[in-house]
């Protein structure tokens, strides 16, 4: 077993997929490799009021729905 598939393996268990096949395996170091890929690509040097923030509003207890 090669390192990149022993590091899958470890992967899947620690996200409770114990199950998966060779192939799923696979599939799921190659989306690794990429998360890692294009998060090597994403600045790192943002000041903080340049990072993105998601701001979610819930209603006032009573207001009609929109």
């Amino acid at each position: 077993m090669t390192d990149d598939e022993t590091h899958a393996r470890q992967i899947a268990t620690a996200a409770g997929l114990t199950r998966l096949d060779e192939r799923q395996l696979a599939q799921l170091a190659l989306s690794v490799a990429s998360a890692r890929e294009l998060a090597a690509k994403l600045p790192k040097d943002l000041h903080w009021s340049e990072e993105i923030a998601l701001v979610f509003r819930l209603p006032a207890p009573g207001d009609a729905k929109r």
